[in-house]
């Protein structure tokens, strides 16, 4: 690519497309404009704009990703209603709701679980309501897109229900900063777990949860009317050992104990049962047994390298609602 004083030149099949010289923000609402509100396909806009039609594409899925456009769709149809039907008899849940699976991209999948899950929980808050945030990159993003979108304000109170990461604490993918960025999208208020997720010892997790702060924060977020929270796979999870939380023997403990995956940092086996390990003991959050008592639980996870976790979760009644991908359903009802 070629900048000058007059645009910008982007090479396409072999030929130079002279790009016109306007500011990104402006240009992205007219690709908008033209495209959403026009009906002209990508190379139609680029052919108006004097743009290729690469930079359009990327354009047009700009403009929805930030909130520019906002589409409104009148009908509650999904296109997977009979399988979201078939999940809910198979597991015993009380909504599922299904996205489509796209390619190997894992970034575009959990933007699609994202979707899903700020779909349900705008239709389900209410005032008064307690909301409780788990650990999850996909809870991030949908707190993410919660906020870039214009929602009714609502008195709800979001608290996470697990301690923060050193690194990156305060972003949205933890429990710190979806929870906050949550409170902020929707007009509710917040309320942190001001510890770390893991620590050292059953004494220091002992001691951390007497203290009257942390105990009071456990305590709300025991009793919350939801609970949104995704599942770690063995491979595909936000990595504790890798941040120290973890020892790298305890890992491999945890996997020969039968660990094949964890919620909220509680790790289970495939039948959905904590496995028992010191590191249970060292969490500083909501036990199992207090998220199953949760009455809304909304898990959302997806994708071949979360299946197995995933049919866990549902084989131990953790979830009551579940957003997965369309191939990540089909999977889990064959037969094993």
């Amino acid at each position: 690519m070629v900048r000058n004083g007059e645009g910008i030149e982007e090479r396409v099949s072999g030929h130079k497309v002279r790009e016109p010289r306007i500011e990104a923000s402006d240009l992205v609402a007219r690709v908008a404009r033209l495209h959403f509100e026009f009906g002209l396909t990508h190379q139609e806009t680029a052919d108006s704009l004097g743009l290729s039609r690469v930079k359009v594409t990327r354009m047009v899925k700009q403009a929805r990703q930030s909130g520019l456009v906002k589409i409104t769709i009148a009908s509650d149809a999904s296109p997977y209603a009979e399988l979201e039907q078939e999940m809910m008899e198979r597991f015993g849940l009380t909504e599922v709701i299904i996205v489509p699976s796209p390619s190997a991209d894992a970034g575009n999948l959990r933007s699609l679980l994202a979707l899903g899950t700020v779909s349900y929980i705008t239709r389900i808050l209410r005032d008064d309501m307690t909301v409780a945030v788990g650990l999850s990159r996909t809870i991030g993003e949908a707190a993410r897109l919660a906020a870039a979108g214009t929602q009714v304000r609502r008195s709800t109170a979001f608290v996470s229900l697990v301690g923060s990461l050193r690194e990156g604490g305060a972003g949205s993918d933890s429990p710190f900063g979806a929870s906050a960025i949550l409170a902020q999208a929707f007009g509710g208020s917040v309320e942190h777990l001001n510890a770390p997720i893991i620590v050292r010892s059953e004494a220091v997790a002992l001691e951390l949860m007497r203290d009257p702060a942390i105990a009071q924060s456990l305590e709300r977020a025991a009793k919350a009317d939801v609970l949104l929270a995704g599942v770690g796979g063995r491979v595909d999870r936000i990595d504790l050992s890798g941040q120290g939380y973890l020892e790298p023997h305890e890992w491999e403990e945890l996997g020969a104990a039968g660990m094949v995956g964890d919620m909220c940092a509680r790790y289970f086996d495939k039948d959905g049962r904590t496995v028992q390990h010191d590191v249970s003991s060292r969490v500083i959050g909501l036990t199992m047994e207090q998220l199953q008592k949760i009455p809304t639980r909304l898990i959302v996870a997806g994708g071949a390298s979360k299946r197995v976790a995933v049919r866990a979760v549902l084989r131990g009644h953790l979830a009551t609602v579940l957003v997965t991908d369309f191939k990540t359903a089909q999977g889990l009802l064959k037969k094993e």
